[in-house]
């Protein structure tokens, strides 16, 4: 999340950043929209990862469902699908359709960096050794800031932030998987009486599916309301204030994201969610407060200004939504916190639901606002986007009552037991 918002700040110092900025949102959303099933690679990494040998069908289904995204990919860089997908559907410029092409090659080449970290992530996660991922992260982060001074020497505009995020990708993933090897080589092999059966394609497609469709709602919803504010009359000016505002806001909030995993590797029995349920609250208290103050104060100056650099004009069109950020904090952390609950009890199929709903949601506030009112759009994006994650995290709520309901009938005795 750190990444988007560094990329931005980057880009913003363009010469013309709004087209710059505007072109890698619309390429960066319909990309990771068309591949975030990868997000599920390290949850299957989690659930099912127990031997040495349930790693080469677990990378098989993997290539798998990375496939069919990345073909579609390379259609719309280099076919007049692009032009249709950036030009008539999200209603960009005749530039900034051009950069973002290109821009959707170069980060397609990110296609098998994604499945090797997700497997690594998820070896390590299973371990409890986080701190590697930490490490990881650092030298990401440190490439990347290294790669946005010396790429533009060679590309411009969109395309040297597409670059710089899947060199940060490589060295991220050489680094996770140097401590990956070491903890994989401790596991068993599989091969003993008594070991757990690697599991089928029909296995991972049955637990997959789900969490398929609920973490591509992620770029989904973004996807959805970028292509409504495509329909506004600056699009590129508000495509470009909805990249800044949704990298800050994904920046502030990623604590809350994580809580999915967190949830699914520490969350054993009942009793263990009390715990991550208060751990929850305190990151929601924290995160949503410090939102309030980078943008409720002379701060917000330094932050969009010194920091994104952004010109007045997109600073002011910025503001006022980001102004509203603390909000997201209780939405994401509850949604991330139940889906992490569910997908720990391998019980994902409200997850697509719940998904599809997000998206939905965020279609219908966007559109019937934006059609009955006139106001800053990116701020009516910010609702749309809040609200689907508060929907959400209703909706799984009530899925994991009536789990524990059914666990707990399924316990107590019957009368005619007795």
């Amino acid at each position: 999340m750190i990444s988007k918002s560094v990329i931005n700040a980057a880009l913003a110092r363009s010469p013309d950043q709004n087209v710059t900025l505007a072109a890698f949102h619309v390429a960066f959303t319909l990309y990771f929209a068309l591949s975030s099933s990868t997000e599920v690679c390290s949850l299957l990494t989690l659930s099912y990862m127990k031997t040495k040998r349930a790693l080469a069908p677990l990378a098989k289904f993997m290539v798998l469902i990375v496939a069919v995204p990345w073909t579609i990919a390379q259609l719309v860089a280099f076919t007049s699908l692009g032009d249709w997908a950036y030009g008539s559907l999200f209603g960009a410029s005749d530039a900034v359709v051009a950069q973002a092409k290109t821009t959707t090659f170069l980060l397609s080449l990110s296609a098998p960096v994604l499945i090797t970290r997700s497997i690594c992530f998820g070896i390590i996660l299973m371990h409890r050794r986080t701190m590697f991922i930490t490490y990881a992260t650092l030298v990401r982060l440190a490439s990347l800031g290294v790669s946005l001074v010396v790429l533009p020497k060679f590309l411009s505009g969109a395309m040297v932030g597409a670059a710089a995020l899947v060199l940060c990708m490589i060295f991220e993933t050489i680094v996770a998987l140097v401590f990956a090897r070491s903890l994989y080589r401790k596991m068993p092999e599989g091969t003993e009486a008594g070991s757990e059966t690697p599991p089928g394609l029909a296995a991972q497609w049955r637990f997959s599916w789900p969490l398929m469709m609920n973490v591509s709602a992620e770029m989904g919803v973004m996807m959805t309301i970028s292509i409504f504010l495509g329909m506004t009359a600056n699009p590129d000016l508000a495509l470009a204030a909805y990249s800044i505002v949704y990298g800050l806001v994904s920046l502030l909030m990623s604590p809350m994201r994580n809580l999915l995993q967190t949830a699914q590797t520490l969350v054993k029995v009942i009793s263990d969610r009390r715990p991550i349920f208060i751990f929850t609250l305190h990151l929601i208290g924290f995160f949503g407060l410090v939102g309030f103050i980078l943008f409720h104060t002379s701060l917000e100056k330094y932050v969009l200004v010194d920091a994104m650099g952004l010109k007045p004009e997109l600073r002011s069109y910025c503001l006022p939504a980001l102004k509203l950020a603390f909000l997201m904090s209780a939405a994401w952390a509850y949604s991330a916190l139940f889906r992490g609950l569910l997908a720990g009890a391998r019980d994902t199929t409200m997850l697509a639901v719940s998904g599809m709903t997000r998206i939905a949601v965020a279609a219908i506030i966007v559109s019937t606002t934006l059609y009955f009112v006139s106001a800053n759009a990116v701020i009516i994006g910010l609702a749309g986007w809040m609200a689907g994650y508060a929907v959400e995290a209703a909706l799984l709520a009530i899925q994991l009552k009536r789990m524990d309901r059914k666990n707990m009938g399924a316990r107590l005795p019957r009368l005619n037991d007795h």
